[in-house]
């Protein structure tokens, strides 16, 4: 009896191990969270290449068309929810919301918007034509703060910021262009046509190599 006792021990340990190490791992739950993810500078704990997939598993002819491929898939394969309050703020890793797909199955996975987001940016950055630069493709978001009030802060809406010759471009992965949705393509051009909520308080943007921003939350030596 004495030895199974420790046997189960043994196994409770490790499955709290376990649990606390898939947290950390695929999902952050809260701002408080979120923000020591990203105080190092960095967001790789969200922006990660997905298990599986080919560098160049979305390739057109061109890039944009490309990564008009890539977005659209998103669009087809996540249906909105979201996060539950409490704990407000849940994040997604790229990879974690991957394996929440079924290929072909519209709407299998669910998110929000950073999720549709998180997950968009890194089939960019490593599925796309090889891989698009990091200096070329992050995740932008809007914070809104309660001025005098010492609340954590909510996202306004997150989405994906694409770069190119040509100018910088604002990707809604969450619309989806025809066939998909029947909507507008996912990508559109500031200057011709501004996605709704996007850019009056664009204070946070990062991708798996650096994160800029997130005001007096994030602010600190390793911000870069």
């Amino acid at each position: 009896m004495k030895s199974r006792a420790i046997v189960l021990s043994v196994l409770t340990l490790l499955a709290l191990v376990s649990s606390v190490e898939h947290s950390v791992a695929y999902e952050a739950y809260g701002w408080s969270e979120i923000r020591m993810d990203l105080w190092d500078g960095a967001a790789e704990e969200y922006v990660k290449p997905i298990p599986g997939l080919k560098a160049n598993e979305f390739y057109a002819e061109t890039e944009w068309e490309a990564v008009m491929a890539a977005a659209n898939w998103v669009a087809y394969h996540m249906a909105y929810e979201s996060d539950p309050y409490p704990p407000g703020e849940v994040w997604t890793s790229s990879d974690q919301q991957y394996e929440e797909i079924a290929p072909g199955s519209q709407g299998s996975g669910t998110g929000d918007c950073e999720d549709f987001a998180i997950l968009l940016c890194a089939l960019l950055r490593f599925h796309t034509q090889g891989g698009i630069p990091a200096s070329r493709v992050w995740v932008q978001a809007g914070i809104i703060v309660v001025p005098d009030e010492d609340k954590p802060p909510v996202f306004g809406h997150a989405y994906v910021v694409y770069k190119t010759d040509r100018g910088i471009f604002y990707i809604e992965p969450q619309w989806g262009g025809f066939p998909y949705r029947g909507s507008p393509p996912s990508i559109l051009h500031w200057y011709y046509n501004k996605p709704p909520m996007t850019g009056e308080s664009a204070t946070l943007r990062f991708n798996d190599e650096w994160v800029k921003g997130g005001g007096p939350w994030l602010a600190g030596p390793r911000n870069k």
